[in-house]
């Protein structure tokens, strides 16, 4: 499978001519990248972008320069992240569609509102906000006193969970929980296979894992995986959740999730209550 990476491509890229004659944008070169990476023949990007197999072959080998009706067309159709949209839109010689917002900046300030919310409301049990490369943003109450304990007060949570330390040693089924999230930083990671910032993580969670062994059966009794924490003489039992803005218009809004932590069992839900008093 294709991998885009940010040397093959440069956003300010000039166009250039390949040793066949033919001219070859740096947007069409990203564009063909995107969709050989998702599997698509041009057919089948024409199918779903209701644009032309030709005006498509026409934009990846340089012939034709996109318009932004066919950028956001493909871009939707190849489900690429808002952040290398906007990217797309710039090798394009196109304005940026997507606003890239400081987590800070005033104009989040009803989505920060919110997210504290959910922090407040979600107490005594912990929440987490982290970025789309897992930096730690925001925490709530409970999960400061859960997991920012001395040793664990790495910014990033991938490190925090999974390299060897006080927070690794905590988790009764590490193998299990390690793994499982494993598979969804790779899955991340495939999303936007050009973000260095990202497959350098992915690099250092298995590097991480190089000597845990992955789990080989699939048998379960729980719905779901449940991380168990030792605290102590006692096993906490915990469901996990994911909650994130839907239809975002803004890169950040795009990245941001917020990771929520519940009890498994009345044993937990006592833990976590007992543990604000």
């Amino acid at each position: 499978m294709p991998i885009i990476s940010a040397e093959t491509i440069k956003p300010d890229a000039s166009t250039t001519l390949e040793h066949t004659g033919s001219v070859t944008s740096s947007f069409g070169r990203m564009l063909k990248q995107w969709r050989q990476h998702r599997g698509h023949s041009q057919l089948e990007l024409s199918l779903r972008a209701d644009v032309s197999q030709k005006h498509i072959s026409f934009i990846e080998t340089g012939r034709s320069r996109p318009k932004v009706e066919t950028v956001r067309k493909v871009a939707e159709a190849l489900e690429i992240p808002l952040r290398e949209q906007n990217k797309l839109y710039e090798m394009a010689g196109l304005p940026a569609r997507f606003p890239d917002v400081h987590y800070d900046a005033a104009a989040l300030t009803p989505y920060r509102d919110a997210i504290f919310r959910m922090l407040k409301q979600q107490d005594p049990f912990p929440a987490y906000v982290v970025d789309r490369w897992w930096n730690l943003i925001e925490a709530n109450e409970a999960g400061k006193m859960l997991f920012m304990a001395p040793g664990l007060d790495t910014p990033n949570m991938v490190d925090a969970f999974m390299a060897p330390g006080a927070f690794r040693d905590m988790v009764e089924n590490f193998d299990e929980v390690a793994w499982a999230f494993m598979k969804r930083l790779r899955a991340e990671a495939m999303q936007a296979p050009g973000d260095e910032q990202m497959q350098a993580l992915l690099s250092r969670a298995q590097a991480y894992l190089q000597n845990v062994p992955e789990p080989k059966t699939t048998d379960r009794h729980e719905l779901a995986l449940c991380p168990r924490i030792k605290m102590g003489d006692a096993v906490i039992n915990m469901i996990t959740m994911v909650a994130h803005f839907s239809e975002p218009n803004a890169a950040i809004l795009d990245e941001l999730r917020l990771e929520l932590v519940f009890p498994a069992d009345a044993e937990a839900a006592a833990f976590f209550t007992a543990m604000q008093v």
